[in-house]
């Protein structure tokens, strides 16, 4: 009885344990990770590219402080990735970009500026903060909160189920394969007031609101880095429906054509573009396993044209970037 009452409170333990919430990131070094890019001799460069504010009259406008906390919370980001490798026992550098179209948030830098970028520093990869947004979203629904004991029976606007943020970061690898990290809607935390114009008031007097921020964002995307969440070969769509979950099968077995048959099928279809889109992508991966890189390019383009899907954006420039290469 007593080994039975042992046993269940270390199970209750480990319980406990396992499904905490990780709040700190545990440093580790370069050698304990298996890194895709295998960066060990050369440099990872890091970059801002959103770091200048508009020209702003009303500095007590919300417009204002919308936009010192893209620019705080870019900042913030680039400076703990930089700090977060470099305790990771990696070569890392800041550098200047141009700046990105704060108007847009697809800016991505073409395969040759990238490779010349990559060479001329020695490195083997660019991480570039391209896009930053605070806003308010009105379609998340308010959350009001009322306490007598913490404030007095006033009714608290918890600004911090409105006030979201965006951020679009990108990866270069000097294969020409561009990583896309989409952040939408990720909610700030810790924005009490009365009124929104109040509660951003409140952020931007808060000295550890951005640390925190850019260190639980950037802590995110060293996470999906290192080692990267990939289980497909070439970024292939799998779990779109039966079919392609068959002909990845079929793929992984080295059976090109039997996989080829099924996305064939999808290619006529117009009735739903996205998944059209995904055919002709998976078809592209095939022709390039098959020996055929340019036939892979021209169905790659095509996937991209009906459908303007980052997978694509990413496959199209690591086949131009391995055809310029194998030119050399």
């Amino acid at each position: 009885m007593k080994f039975k009452s042992v046993f269940f409170v270390l199970f209750i333990s480990l319980l406990m344990v396992c499904c905490s919430e990780v709040k700190y990131y545990k440093w580790q070094t370069a050698s304990e990770i298996d890194l895709i890019y295998k960066c060990e001799n050369s440099k990872i460069l890091i970059a801002n590219r959103i770091t200048k504010d508009k020209n702003l009259d009303d500095s007590q406008s919300l417009d204002y402080l919308f936009r010192g906390l893209d620019r705080q919370g870019s900042i913030a980001t680039a400076n703990f990735l930089l700090d977060t490798l470099k305790k990771m026992g990696f070569l890392a550098q800041y550098i200047d970009l141009p700046l990105a179209n704060l108007n847009k948030t697809d800016d991505t830098l073409d395969i040759y500026t990238i490779k010349n970028i990559l060479q001329t520093n020695n490195a083997c990869l660019l991480i570039s903060m391209d896009y930053f947004n605070v806003y308010f979203d009105e379609n998340i629904q308010e959350t009001r909160q009322e306490s007598s004991i913490d404030y007095g029976g006033a009714t608290i606007y918890l600004a911090s189920r409105k006030a979201v943020f965006r951020a679009i970061l990108r990866v270069y690898d000097n294969n020409g394969l561009i990583q896309v990290f989409d952040f939408s809607h990720e909610p700030i935390y810790h924005a009490s007031g009365n009124t929104k114009a109040e509660a951003f008031v409140n952020i931007s007097r808060t000295q550890n609101f951005t640390i925190n921020w850019g260190n639980a964002f950037a802590r995110n995307i060293i996470n999906q880095l290192f080692p990267p969440q990939m289980s497909t070969i070439r970024n292939i769509y799998v779990n779109t429906n039966k079919d392609f979950k068959i002909a990845y099968k079929y793929l992984k077995e080295k059976e090109f054509k039997k996989a080829k048959e099924i996305y064939e099928k999808y290619i006529e279809i117009d009735n739903d573009k996205i998944l059209k889109a995904k055919a002709i992508y998976n078809l592209a991966v095939v022709y390039e396993l098959l020996g055929e890189p340019e036939i892979a390019i021209s169905l790659a383009e095509q996937s991209y044209d009906i459908y303007k899907h980052d997978l694509a954006w990413s496959y199209i420039n690591y086949l131009k970037m391995k055809r310029i290469g194998e030119d050399e």
